[in-house]
């Protein structure tokens, strides 16, 4: 085993660990340093740097134990639909995530969206998702805004919303959502929730209930 192969497992160790740093999800965070860490160990093994493999040792147990205990979390979430004419919290709401918000929805008219039905989704009595939207003609749903906060972007919320949501809206008659996109970002995470691209208008999401 040459010492070029080691020193490139401890660069490659390092730019992981990195990584794992810069995650707001904390699940993601974890795995992320796990691999750091077991790459790190490695190396130390490789080197006999028992520091280096004794620590890093540690640092694998303690993320495999978070990983175990959140998978083993169950996790309650709710829908709450909101009125923007006595929510004061609504609007702080927007405010403090407008810069992330305009990352998803860059031509979004923030006081267009007053006129429109809102929804928080909260995720042990934390608000994670906001959700807003206007019932149209022919059973169609049209989406506004439906984003995420960062700390908790694992799509897990957006499942349950729209699990939950489904029922709520079948029974109104309601079967289809569309949407508009031209943000690569907020495309990617259409497509991961089942929406697909309507040929004949680009930048037109479906998706079925």
């Amino acid at each position: 085993m040459s010492l070029e192969w080691t020193e490139w497992l401890g660069y490659v160790a390092s730019l992981v660990v990195a990584v794992s740093l810069t995650m707001t999800n904390i699940r993601r965070l974890r795995l992320i340093n796990l691999m750091g860490a077991i790459a790190f160990t490695v190396y130390g093994v490789v080197l006999h740097l028992y520091p280096v493999m004794i620590v890093n040792g540690f640092i694998i147990g303690i993320n495999i134990y978070y990983l175990i205990r959140i998978s083993l979390t169950r996790e309650q979430f709710h829908l709450i639909p909101i009125s923007w004419d006595t929510s004061i919290f609504l609007p702080r709401f927007i405010e403090f995530y407008i810069r992330d918000i305009r990352k998803h929805f860059p031509d979004l008219d923030i006081e267009a969206l007053r006129l429109y039905r809102t929804i928080f989704i909260t995720r042990n009595v934390v608000p994670v998702g906001l959700f807003i939207y206007e019932h149209q003609e022919h059973g169609i749903i049209r989406i506004q805004l439906d984003y995420e906060i960062p700390m908790y972007r694992d799509y897990e919320s957006a499942r349950y919303f729209f699990r939950e949501f489904r029922g709520l809206m079948q029974k109104k008659g309601f079967h289809t959502y569309i949407t508009y996109s031209n943000t690569p970002l907020h495309q990617r995470y259409l497509r991961r929730m089942k929406f697909t691209e309507d040929p004949t208008e680009p930048g037109r999401f479906i998706r079925k209930m």
